[in-house]
C-alpha cells in the first residue's frame, strides 16, 4: 500500500523551515480513560505487546533542555508536529493532537476510524491551552526545527512536554524509536529497518551496475516544484537502492529540498530518470500532474525514452511508507529503458 504526504503540511513544512485495544474507551468517563493505558487503536495487528512500568524519569537533551517528571507509561498523550504518523504505527492514540497531525492518508485504513476523531488542540498559529487543560494529558510530544513557532513554555509548566529537536526528515524518521521510548512501548523498529535496508541492498545488487551511473531527479510539489535533495529521506533510499543522483542537489544543500521553478524545467534535460511523487494508487498527486502534462517536461529525454516513475512520500514516518517507496524503487530499477 502506498501512503503519501498530504501536500498543504509540506508547504508549512517548507515555510516553517524558512526553506525547508488495551482498552477501546468508547464510553468511558474521564477518570476511567485516566486510568487505563494508552488506548491501542482497534483492529491494529502490530500492535507492540510490551509496556513500560509506571514510573517517571528525566527526559535529556529536548528541544526544551532536559525534561523531568516524563512518565515512563505515559496514558494520556498529546501529539504536536510529526509525531502522529510514528504513534499510528505503533497503534498508539491519543488523547489530543496539532491540528492536521493525524491524516487519513497517512495512516492504515483498517485502523483510521481509531483516529479520525481526536481532537485538535490548536495549530501551527498556536496551542489552545484551555483545550489541553481539559484533555489533561501525562505527557504532550512532538519535534521542531526551531520554525514552528510554537510557545511550549507555558503548556511545559502544566504538563510533560518533550518536544524532540529535529532538521531534516532523515530525524523524524530516526527519533522513531525515542517515540516509541517515550510512550512506553517497545518496538521492532531496527529488525524493521534492516529488513527495508535488505530490500533496498538487494535491489542496489541487482540493477547497480546500471542505475549506479545515472543520472536521477525526485520531484514533488506543494506551492511550488521543488527537487529532492541529498538532505532528504527520499534521497537516503534512492541512493541505498543503488541509483546515481542529480549532483545539483547533493552539493551541500541548504534543504531537504529546492525550488525548481517550472520554467526551468530544462534543467532537467540531463536526467535519465525522473521521479514524481504518488499517491496510493501511483498516481502524480494533483499538484503536479500539470506539470507532467506540459509540453515542457514532455520534451525531456527522460520522459520520451520512459523513464518517470512515480514515488510513493518519503515525508510519512511509517513502515508502510517505507516499503511503499521500496516497491516503487524496484519497479523503476526494473523498468529503466536504456535510451
Amino acid at each position: 500500500m502506498h501512503v503519501v504526504r498530504r501536500p498543504r503540511l509540506l508547504g508549512v513544512a517548507l515555510a516553517a523551515f524558512a526553506l525547508f485495544p488495551l482498552a477501546a474507551c468508547g464510553g468511558d468517563d474521564g477518570e476511567t480513560a485516566k486510568e487505563s493505558a494508552p488506548r491501542v487503536a482497534e483492529g491494529c495487528a502490530d500492535a507492540p505487546e510490551d509496556v513500560a512500568e509506571d514510573g517517571t524519569r528525566t527526559v535529556a537533551d529536548t528541544f526544551l533542555g532536559d525534561v523531568e517528571g516524563v512518565p515512563t507509561n505515559p496514558k494520556r498523550i498529546v501529539a504536536l508536529w510529526r509525531v502522529g504518523s510514528e504513534l499510528a504505527d505503533l497503534c498508539v492514540v491519543p488523547v489530543g493532537q496539532l491540528d492536521a497531525e493525524l491524516v487519513e492518508e497517512e495512516i492504515d485504513p483498517a485502523i483510521w476510524p481509531s483516529y479520525a476523531d481526536v481532537p485538535t488542540v490548536g495549530n501551527y498559529d498556536g496551542l489552545d491551552v484551555e483545550k489541553l487543560i481539559e484533555l489533561d494529558p501525562d505527557l504532550v510530544i512532538g519535534m521542531d526545527h526551531g520554525g514552528l513557532g510554537l510557545k511550549y513554555d507555558e503548556i511545559a509548566e502544566l504538563f510533560p512536554t518533550v518536544i524532540l529537536p529535529i532538521e531534516e526528515p532523515t530525524d523524524v524518521w530516526d527519533n522513531y524509536p525515542k517515540i516509541a521510548e517515550l510512550v512506553g512501548r517497545s518496538t521492532d523498529y531496527a529488525t524493521k529497518t534492516a529488513a527495508v535496508d535488505a530490500q533496498l541492498a538487494e535491489i542496489a545488487e541487482e540493477h547497480g551496475e546500471v542505475i549506479g551511473d545515472l543520472e536521477v531527479t525526485s520531484l514533488n510539489v506543494a506551492d511550488q516544484l521543488y527537487a529532492d535533495t541529498s538532505k532528504a529521506l527520499t534521497y537516503r533510499r534512492l541512493v541505498a537502492a543503488g541509483f546515481g543522483y542529480n549532483e545539483t542537489y547533493t552539493d551541500d544543500p541548504e534543504r531537504y529540498v529546492e525550488p525548481l521553478a517550472t520554467e526551468n524545467l530544462a534543467d532537467l534535460s540531463d536526467q535519465d530518470v525522473i521521479f514524481f511523487e504518488a499517491d496510493a494508487e501511483g498516481e502524480p498527486m494533483p499538484e503536479i500532474r500539470d506539470i507532467l502534462d506540459s509540453a515542457s517536461f514532455k520534451r525531456l529525454p527522460a520522459v520520451k525514452a520512459g523513464n518517470v516513475f512515480p514515488l510513493a512520500s518519503g515525508t510519512v514516518y511509517t513502515f508502510a511508507a517505507a516499503q511503499a517507496q521500496v516497491d516503487d524503487l524496484r519497479a523503476a530499477a526494473e523498468g529503466y529503458r536504456a535510451p
